[in-house]
């Protein structure tokens, strides 16, 4: 006789693309490992502790703790529970949470590769999420000789509640207003999260800043149906919501057998930047450089070489050889080839494409150059790189 299914409360809330990546990351583990049986009911992040829970017995629970009062009655509760949120950090409750410091890296150095030398960062000064990824950001630019420009919204506005925030100005304050038309022109801006990054689409529309060409946003979570409604479109981060989902399974899944976690908390990096209009620019008043840089990336698929490139630019190899290294500080081959090998990343994560295929697809004129290139620049085989992005069940 097999042994009966456990039962798990999930308090994840599922009015965003993050809480329901989660939600599907959970499911999966579940259905992979003899199905659970789940209570679960429509909430958001001010979700208080549901009525029925104190005299639920089942056998485990997975929330997104955002309320120190809420992680004191589960830390007590007779089952254990796993944290998929990172604020509260409770010392009796593991936790996973997305990189900030990841999420830092990756925008920094897109904008950096857009040839960009002006930066700002918008967030919810005081929302946990929002300090992490603003210290980030600002560290990570510093490390190639720029500042950050931050905004700083009046102390009154102050709250821990996401919800309050994000709702307190839905299209914008005047403070926003006057903050986003002192930036400088070609100023690449990294927001929190998608609403506050549709907020400053909504903003910039509103006082007549040209996006992306003066000023390039970028968003975080990456949910499509904010993304899709902003103009232009937003162009954002998205995180492995799945893998934190499938991971938080798997610890619950091992505290429900009575086994002890391979660590108190986890941070997942993201997996990459779903480019939209927002950030379509280069940051460069350099028309040559330009055009060269835009037609490297819209054909590096078809194995373009440097000769044509110089072609297309109709300037002399050495003159165009000097641009690219005064401003990206590489080659124009170096600069085909990041973009080969990011695009290769993007393929390996998210599809099931053959090596073969992705070489293909990336401008390799051969499967073993492609996995040679890839090995030498990503210190690791591209086998080895598809599978660092299977569910992490560390």
């Amino acid at each position: 006789m097999s042994s009966p299914k456990p039962t798990v409360a999930l308090l994840v809330e599922t009015s965003r693309a993050y809480g329901r990546g989660l939600c599907r990351g959970v499911a999966a583990y579940a259905r992979a490992h003899g199905d659970w049986n789940f209570v679960m009911h429509e909430r958001d992040l001010r979700g208080g502790v549901p009525d029925w829970l104190p005299g639920w017995s089942g056998d485990g629970i997975i929330s997104r703790l955002s309320d120190p009062a809420i992680a004191e009655v589960l830390a007590s509760a007779p089952c254990p529970v796993v944290d998929l949120y990172g604020q509260v950090c409770h010392p009796l409750i593991p936790y996973l949470d997305t990189d900030a410091v990841a999420v830092a890296t990756m925008a920094a150095r897109f904008f950096l590769d857009a040839a960009f030398t002006r930066f700002a960062y918008c967030g919810f000064p005081g929302l946990w999420f929002s300090d992490e990824r603003q210290s980030a950001f600002c560290e990570q630019v510093r490390r190639y000789g720029f500042e950050v420009l931050t905004y700083d919204p009046p102390l009154v506005w102050s709250s821990p509640d996401v919800a309050k925030r994000e709702a307190l100005h839905p299209g914008g304050s005047i403070e926003l207003e006057r903050w986003l038309a002192s930036l400088p022109n070609k100023t690449a801006v990294l927001a929190c999260n998608d609403v506050r990054a549709q907020q400053r689409l909504a903003v910039a529309g509103r006082i007549g800043r040209e996006v992306p060409e003066e000023i390039a946003v970028m968003g975080v979570d990456d949910d499509d149906v904010i993304c899709e409604l902003t103009y232009p479109r937003l162009t954002s981060i998205r995180p492995d919501t799945h893998t934190l989902g499938y991971t938080a399974a798997h610890w619950l899944n091992l505290r429900m057998q009575g086994q002890q976690l391979p660590a108190e908390k986890l941070l997942v990096k993201p997996l990459v930047i779903q480019e939209r209009a927002s950030t379509d620019v280069v940051a460069s008043d350099d028309p040559v450089f330009v055009d060269a840089l835009r037609y490297i990336r819209s054909n590096v698929h078809a194995g373009i070489d440097v000769n044509a490139v110089v072609a297309h630019v109709g300037r002399s190899r050495s003159t165009l050889e000097g641009r690219f290294m005064g401003l990206l500080g590489r080659s124009v081959k170096e600069e085909i080839t990041r973009v080969r090998i990011l695009r290769a990343r993007i393929l390996l994560q998210e599809t099931a494409m053959t090596l073969e295929s992705v070489a293909g697809a990336c401008g390799f004129a051969t499967a073993s150059h492609f996995s040679r290139v890839f090995k030498e620049t990503e210190g690791m085989t591209a086998g080895q790189f598809r599978s660092s992005f299977d569910l992490v069940l560390t």
